[in-house]
């Protein structure tokens, strides 16, 4: 009885787990604007090479309708982004951060109505949505 309730309960578990998400981070390095970048991927699929292209390309748009960040150094700011198959933008929503930074972000984010198309193989996870972090230095 003991081996079936401990067999039943690792089941349990492992079934539980199949929809965790692996964070990974990444850098940006555009000229004059330092960004660092936190990216959310299924388990599996972090090895895709278009993913960090992708999200970097992301971040630029989002960064370009901000302007100067300096006053912003170090600041965290969470996003989670979604975007169509055209690269539509579906939904921001802010995660986590510094107020004053993220509604900086927020209002450049919203303002992006379109951004590059995905890669066809981040569009279904793209509809659910991509984890951003955003670090100016």
């Amino acid at each position: 009885m003991k081996k079936i309730v401990a067999v039943s309960g690792l089941m349990f578990a492992l079934t539980a787990c199949t929809g965790t998400q692996l964070g990974v981070g990444a850098g940006t390095g555009f000229p004059g604007v330092g960004v660092g970048a936190g990216l959310s991927f299924p388990i599996g699929q972090k090895e895709v090479p278009n993913d960090e292209a992708y999200a970097q390309s992301i971040i630029k748009e989002i960064y370009g309708q901000i302007g100067d960040t300096s006053r912003y150094a170090g600041k965290l700011c969470t996003i989670r982004i979604a975007t169509d198959a055209e690269g539509v933008v579906l939904d921001v929503t802010r995660l986590e951060g510094d107020d004053s930074w993220c509604d900086r972000v927020m209002v450049a984010a919203t303002q992006l109505h379109q951004v590059p198309p995905p890669p066809s193989a981040m569009v279904d996870r793209l509809q659910q949505g991509l984890t951003i972090d955003l670090i100016p230095k």
